[in-house]
Protein backbone atom coordinates (compact mmCIF):
# COMPACT_ATOMS: atom_id res chain seq x y z
CA UNK A 1 0.00 0.00 0.00
CA UNK A 2 3.02 2.84 1.07
CA UNK A 3 3.86 1.83 -2.97
CA UNK A 4 0.82 3.47 -3.73
CA UNK A 5 0.46 5.82 -1.79
CA UNK A 6 4.06 7.11 -2.90
CA UNK A 7 3.59 7.21 -6.43
CA UNK A 8 3.78 10.69 -8.23
CA UNK A 9 -0.11 11.54 -9.32
CA UNK A 10 0.97 11.75 -13.08
CA UNK A 11 1.89 8.45 -12.62
CA UNK A 12 -1.71 7.18 -12.46
CA UNK A 13 -3.43 10.28 -14.38
CA UNK A 14 -3.09 10.44 -17.41
CA UNK A 15 -6.19 9.58 -20.08
CA UNK A 16 -7.11 8.82 -20.05
CA UNK A 17 -8.49 8.10 -19.17
CA UNK A 18 -8.97 8.89 -22.76
CA UNK A 19 -11.91 9.27 -24.27
CA UNK A 20 -11.30 11.94 -22.89
CA UNK A 21 -8.88 10.64 -20.74
CA UNK A 22 -7.42 8.94 -17.81
CA UNK A 23 -5.84 5.94 -16.71
CA UNK A 24 -5.12 4.57 -12.97
CA UNK A 25 -2.10 2.57 -13.12
CA UNK A 26 -3.04 0.11 -10.25
CA UNK A 27 0.55 -0.17 -9.19
CA UNK A 28 -0.60 -2.01 -6.39
CA UNK A 29 -1.74 -5.40 -8.30
CA UNK A 30 0.69 -7.58 -7.54
CA UNK A 31 -0.83 -10.63 -7.59
CA UNK A 32 -1.63 -9.56 -11.56
CA UNK A 33 1.53 -8.68 -12.70
CA UNK A 34 3.14 -10.58 -15.79
CA UNK A 35 5.92 -9.93 -17.83
CA UNK A 36 5.09 -8.33 -21.09
CA UNK A 37 6.12 -10.26 -24.37
CA UNK A 38 8.38 -9.60 -26.77
CA UNK A 39 6.55 -8.08 -29.52
CA UNK A 40 2.97 -7.51 -27.24
CA UNK A 41 0.70 -4.55 -27.90
CA UNK A 42 2.34 -3.55 -31.63
CA UNK A 43 -0.15 -1.64 -32.92
CA UNK A 44 -2.88 -3.08 -35.12
CA UNK A 45 -2.07 0.17 -37.69
CA UNK A 46 1.28 -0.43 -38.34
CA UNK A 47 0.33 -0.51 -42.43
CA UNK A 48 -1.90 2.01 -42.38
CA UNK A 49 -2.19 4.96 -45.01
CA UNK A 50 -2.07 8.50 -43.84
CA UNK A 51 -4.92 10.43 -44.73
CA UNK A 52 -4.76 13.74 -47.03
CA UNK A 53 -5.35 17.22 -45.34
CA UNK A 54 -9.07 17.43 -46.50
CA UNK A 55 -9.65 13.82 -45.37
CA UNK A 56 -8.28 14.26 -42.06
CA UNK A 57 -10.85 17.19 -41.33
CA UNK A 58 -13.95 15.45 -42.92
CA UNK A 59 -13.39 12.83 -40.03
CA UNK A 60 -12.43 14.56 -37.21
CA UNK A 61 -15.49 16.58 -38.26
CA UNK A 62 -17.95 13.47 -38.08
CA UNK A 63 -15.83 12.35 -34.34
CA UNK A 64 -16.38 16.02 -32.66
CA UNK A 65 -20.15 15.48 -34.21
CA UNK A 66 -20.68 11.95 -32.52
CA UNK A 67 -18.84 12.51 -29.27
CA UNK A 68 -20.43 16.26 -28.82
CA UNK A 69 -23.96 14.83 -28.20
CA UNK A 70 -25.28 14.53 -25.20
CA UNK A 71 -25.90 10.93 -25.47
CA UNK A 72 -24.65 8.21 -23.42
CA UNK A 73 -22.70 5.04 -23.95
CA UNK A 74 -21.43 2.41 -21.23
CA UNK A 75 -19.50 -0.61 -21.80
CA UNK A 76 -16.39 -2.45 -20.32
CA UNK A 77 -12.46 -1.62 -20.71
CA UNK A 78 -9.66 -4.04 -20.40
CA UNK A 79 -5.95 -1.72 -19.14
CA UNK A 80 -2.65 -2.56 -19.58
CA UNK A 81 -0.27 -0.97 -17.97
CA UNK A 82 3.45 -1.99 -18.71
CA UNK A 83 6.23 -0.18 -16.50
CA UNK A 84 9.44 0.29 -18.49
CA UNK A 85 11.43 0.08 -15.47
CA UNK A 86 10.51 -3.48 -14.68
CA UNK A 87 8.83 -4.46 -18.06
CA UNK A 88 6.11 -5.67 -15.51
CA UNK A 89 2.46 -5.55 -16.67
CA UNK A 90 -0.45 -4.97 -15.01
CA UNK A 91 -3.98 -5.85 -15.33
CA UNK A 92 -7.08 -3.58 -14.89
CA UNK A 93 -10.59 -4.64 -15.46
CA UNK A 94 -14.07 -2.34 -14.88
CA UNK A 95 -16.95 -0.56 -16.80
CA UNK A 96 -17.21 2.44 -18.43
CA UNK A 97 -19.89 5.14 -19.01
CA UNK A 98 -19.25 8.18 -21.38
CA UNK A 99 -21.30 11.29 -22.01
CA UNK A 100 -20.83 13.93 -24.37
CA UNK A 101 -19.27 16.42 -24.57
CA UNK A 102 -17.19 15.99 -21.25
CA UNK A 103 -18.92 13.70 -18.87
CA UNK A 104 -17.24 9.84 -17.66
CA UNK A 105 -17.19 7.67 -14.92
CA UNK A 106 -14.58 4.60 -14.58
CA UNK A 107 -15.76 1.89 -12.21
CA UNK A 108 -12.28 -0.50 -11.88
CA UNK A 109 -13.66 -3.77 -10.35
CA UNK A 110 -10.41 -5.69 -10.57
CA UNK A 111 -8.05 -5.90 -9.04
CA UNK A 112 -9.57 -4.07 -6.72
CA UNK A 113 -12.24 -0.98 -6.52
CA UNK A 114 -11.46 2.20 -7.37
CA UNK A 115 -13.72 4.79 -9.11
CA UNK A 116 -12.82 7.90 -11.61
CA UNK A 117 -16.09 10.45 -12.46
CA UNK A 118 -16.19 13.71 -13.85
CA UNK A 119 -19.32 15.69 -14.87
CA UNK A 120 -16.35 17.85 -17.05
CA UNK A 121 -15.98 20.64 -14.18
CA UNK A 122 -14.71 18.38 -11.29
CA UNK A 123 -12.78 15.13 -11.16
CA UNK A 124 -13.10 12.28 -7.92
CA UNK A 125 -10.72 9.82 -7.60
CA UNK A 126 -12.20 7.75 -5.33
CA UNK A 127 -10.35 4.45 -3.57
CA UNK A 128 -12.65 2.54 -0.97
CA UNK A 129 -9.40 0.73 0.25
CA UNK A 130 -7.89 3.51 1.81
CA UNK A 131 -11.08 5.39 2.84
CA UNK A 132 -9.85 8.32 0.15
CA UNK A 133 -10.76 10.48 -2.42
CA UNK A 134 -9.12 13.06 -4.27
CA UNK A 135 -10.57 16.34 -5.59
CA UNK A 136 -10.02 18.07 -8.69
CA UNK A 137 -11.08 20.95 -10.92
CA UNK A 138 -10.46 20.54 -14.65
CA UNK A 139 -9.23 23.83 -14.92
CA UNK A 140 -6.75 23.47 -12.97
CA UNK A 141 -5.01 20.17 -14.04
CA UNK A 142 -3.40 20.57 -17.45
CA UNK A 143 -4.10 16.66 -18.10
CA UNK A 144 -7.64 17.40 -17.59
CA UNK A 145 -7.73 20.11 -19.74
CA UNK A 146 -5.98 18.36 -22.71
CA UNK A 147 -7.77 15.28 -22.09
CA UNK A 148 -11.19 15.65 -20.49
CA UNK A 149 -13.16 16.21 -23.71
CA UNK A 150 -10.81 15.67 -26.22
CA UNK A 151 -13.11 13.52 -28.86
CA UNK A 152 -15.57 16.33 -28.63
CA UNK A 153 -12.68 19.14 -29.28
CA UNK A 154 -10.61 16.86 -32.24
CA UNK A 155 -9.00 19.24 -35.11
CA UNK A 156 -6.41 19.18 -37.57
CA UNK A 157 -4.67 21.89 -35.52
CA UNK A 158 -4.48 21.18 -31.88
CA UNK A 159 -2.87 23.81 -29.63
CA UNK A 160 0.36 22.48 -28.66
CA UNK A 161 -0.30 19.29 -30.26
CA UNK A 162 0.66 17.67 -33.18
CA UNK A 163 -2.21 15.04 -35.22
CA UNK A 164 -2.27 12.58 -37.41
CA UNK A 165 -4.34 10.54 -38.86
CA UNK A 166 -4.52 7.35 -40.43
CA UNK A 167 -6.49 4.69 -41.22
CA UNK A 168 -6.95 0.36 -42.48
CA UNK A 169 -9.96 -1.12 -44.03
CA UNK A 170 -11.20 -0.78 -40.38
CA UNK A 171 -9.52 1.05 -37.79
CA UNK A 172 -8.74 4.55 -38.03
CA UNK A 173 -5.79 6.04 -35.50
CA UNK A 174 -5.63 9.54 -34.58
CA UNK A 175 -1.98 9.98 -33.08
CA UNK A 176 -1.32 12.91 -30.75
CA UNK A 177 2.47 13.79 -29.50
CA UNK A 178 2.93 16.84 -27.61
CA UNK A 179 4.98 19.81 -29.76
CA UNK A 180 9.07 20.37 -28.59
CA UNK A 181 8.28 23.61 -27.13
CA UNK A 182 5.78 22.39 -25.11
CA UNK A 183 7.79 22.33 -21.70
CA UNK A 184 5.02 20.61 -19.44
CA UNK A 185 3.55 17.99 -21.70
CA UNK A 186 0.60 15.85 -20.42
CA UNK A 187 2.01 12.80 -21.86
CA UNK A 188 4.88 11.53 -24.57
CA UNK A 189 2.13 10.16 -27.01
CA UNK A 190 -1.67 9.19 -27.36
CA UNK A 191 -2.98 7.00 -30.03
CA UNK A 192 -6.81 6.88 -30.56
CA UNK A 193 -8.08 3.92 -32.10
CA UNK A 194 -11.68 3.95 -33.98
CA UNK A 195 -13.81 1.80 -36.38
CA UNK A 196 -14.12 2.83 -39.45
CA UNK A 197 -17.75 1.64 -39.56
CA UNK A 198 -19.09 3.21 -37.14
CA UNK A 199 -16.33 5.83 -34.95
CA UNK A 200 -16.67 3.92 -32.12
CA UNK A 201 -13.78 3.73 -29.88
CA UNK A 202 -11.67 0.59 -29.78
CA UNK A 203 -8.61 1.49 -28.28
CA UNK A 204 -6.32 3.74 -26.64
CA UNK A 205 -2.69 3.55 -26.92
CA UNK A 206 -0.11 6.37 -24.17
CA UNK A 207 3.18 6.38 -23.71
CA UNK A 208 3.32 8.62 -20.18
CA UNK A 209 6.21 10.77 -19.09
CA UNK A 210 8.17 7.91 -17.41
CA UNK A 211 7.67 6.28 -20.41
CA UNK A 212 5.53 3.50 -19.12
CA UNK A 213 2.78 2.03 -21.70
CA UNK A 214 -0.97 2.06 -21.06
CA UNK A 215 -3.22 0.18 -23.33
CA UNK A 216 -7.09 0.51 -22.78
CA UNK A 217 -9.63 -1.84 -24.68
CA UNK A 218 -13.28 -1.02 -24.70
CA UNK A 219 -16.23 -2.88 -25.35
CA UNK A 220 -19.14 -0.86 -25.85
CA UNK A 221 -22.38 -2.74 -24.92
CA UNK A 222 -25.21 0.36 -25.20
CA UNK A 223 -25.34 3.28 -26.82
CA UNK A 224 -26.40 5.90 -27.99
CA UNK A 225 -28.78 6.02 -25.22
CA UNK A 226 -30.41 9.53 -23.33
CA UNK A 227 -28.36 11.20 -20.89
CA UNK A 228 -28.38 9.31 -17.69
CA UNK A 229 -28.62 11.69 -14.30
CA UNK A 230 -26.47 14.51 -13.45
CA UNK A 231 -25.94 12.37 -10.22
CA UNK A 232 -23.89 9.49 -12.40
CA UNK A 233 -21.32 11.61 -12.79
CA UNK A 234 -20.60 13.00 -9.87
CA UNK A 235 -19.72 11.86 -6.25
CA UNK A 236 -20.13 12.65 -2.86
CA UNK A 237 -17.74 11.44 -0.23
CA UNK A 238 -18.80 8.84 2.46
CA UNK A 239 -19.11 10.17 6.01
CA UNK A 240 -15.66 10.03 7.84
CA UNK A 241 -13.84 9.78 3.96
CA UNK A 242 -10.18 11.76 3.62
CA UNK A 243 -10.82 14.43 0.85
CA UNK A 244 -7.13 15.30 -0.94
CA UNK A 245 -6.52 17.89 -3.47
CA UNK A 246 -5.77 16.14 -7.17
CA UNK A 247 -3.30 17.75 -9.42
CA UNK A 248 -1.17 19.35 -6.58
Amino acid sequence: MKKFLQLPLRKFLSVGIILLFFFLSSAWADSLIKKASPGEEKSALDKSLVLKKSEQEKILGQIRQKYSRAEAFSGRFTQKTTYVDTNETTLSMGRIWIQGPDKMRWEYKIPGKQLLVSDGKTIWYYTPDLNQVMLGKVKEIKEARVLVNLLAKLKPVQKGLQLELNRTSDRLAVKLQPQIEDKAPPFKSLEIIFSAADLMLKETRMEDLFANKIVITYKWESGPDPTLPAAHFSFIPPQGCDVMPLGQ
